[in-house]
């Protein structure tokens, strides 16, 4: 968990971007593939140390899930287990970690910057996300395409 929290606290400056056409950033991804690569790593230490091997190991995650599907009961609590050991590989989870770190390290409200796209002129509606956010501005005054505006959002808990 430390390295994580250090990962985390290391790049969550790199997920403050504004994204007005609902893409995001390519360097998210490959954020996310070193975040699961410190996951990855991890559960092979583990396993390593009880000298178990990976395809062992998700062979047995498969017959897990396979009989509780069968017998339709999850007594054992296969169900949260093998969500919590894959969040990692599931991007807009990795995004919420990312994003809960920015809100927490910055309070309540944030100064973001935000670009004007082409076809879009002063006084019409901008749908942008940030940090996850959905927000609804309108373009200032004297604002044309690829012009930055500044604004106040006010973040989500």
């Amino acid at each position: 968990m430390v390295r994580v929290r250090e990962f985390v606290s290391q790049h969550s400056h790199f997920f403050t971007a504004t994204c007005t056409d609902g893409s995001h950033p390519l360097v998210w991804t490959q954020y996310h593939f070193h975040y699961k690569e410190l996951f990855e790593r991890q559960l092979a230490d583990v396993l390593q140390g009880f000298d178990v091997l990976e395809d062992d190991f998700a062979n047995f995650c498969d017959w897990l899930k396979v009989n509780a599907e069968i017998f339709e009961d999850d007594t054992e609590g296969l169900y949260p287990f093998l969500s919590s050991i894959t969040a990692s590989l599931d991007y807009e989870t990795f995004l919420g970690v990312m994003f809960e770190e920015v809100r927490r390290s910055n309070g309540g409200v944030q100064q973001i910057d935000v670009v004007v796209p082409d076809g879009m002129t002063a006084g019409e509606v901008l749908l942008v996300e940030y940090l996850g956010a959905h927000y609804e501005l309108i373009i200032p005054e004297g604002c044309e395409a690829g012009m930055v505006f500044q604004t106040s959002v006010t973040l989500p808990n």
